[in-house]
């Protein structure tokens, strides 16, 4: 019982530090003095080019299992954003085996919104936050990834879902 706690614990610390390594390396960018933060902005080529450098290579699902499948569903959160529900078949999320070989029908999840990643999930829930949606139509789009990153596919067809939210009105 105990290995198990510290399985457990040692899971949860690397989730933990692998979403503060991105902020802190994102805030290191950020000016010291804590000036003018305007030129830091990304039109949406930039983010479209970051976009790219996250495209991970398929990988096909082994015929001898049933092929993972995917949904998700997205709620308005009353605060900000949205709440991303992600709702695998046949696929469990492993995030303590993150950066290691794949393993059939488990690994984590990319959210993406209009083709850019947002973030890595290792569960079944995730919050977007407003800032990263634009105004109208979004597509939110969720991928099943294995744990070298590389996304889970079914006769070449990379499995995820899509879903189109309403970004923030901009008007003021």
């Amino acid at each position: 019982m105990e290995k198990i706690a510290y399985l457990v614990i040692g899971a949860a610390f690397a989730v933990v530090l692998m979403t503060l390594l991105p902020i802190a390396q994102m805030t290191a960018s950020l000016p010291a003095d804590g000036g003018d933060m305007s030129g830091m902005e990304m039109d949406a080529s930039e983010m479209t080019q970051m976009g790219a450098m996250h495209q991970h290579p398929p990988r096909e699902v082994s015929p001898d299992l049933p092929a993972p499948s995917l949904t998700h569903l997205m709620f308005p959160d009353a605060m900000d954003g949205y709440n991303i529900q992600i709702l695998p078949r046949n696929f469990t999320f492993t995030p303590a085996a993150i950066n290691r070989p794949a393993q059939d029908n488990e690994g984590h999840a990319h959210v993406y919104v209009n083709g850019v990643k947002i973030a890595r999930v290792y569960a079944a829930w995730y919050h977007l936050p407003s800032a990263v949606l634009q105004a109208g139509d979004n597509d939110v789009t969720v991928t099943l990834n294995a744990n070298d990153h590389s996304e889970w596919s079914e006769n070449g067809v990379v499995i995820s879902s899509t879903v189109v939210v309403q970004g923030p009105d901009q008007t003021p």
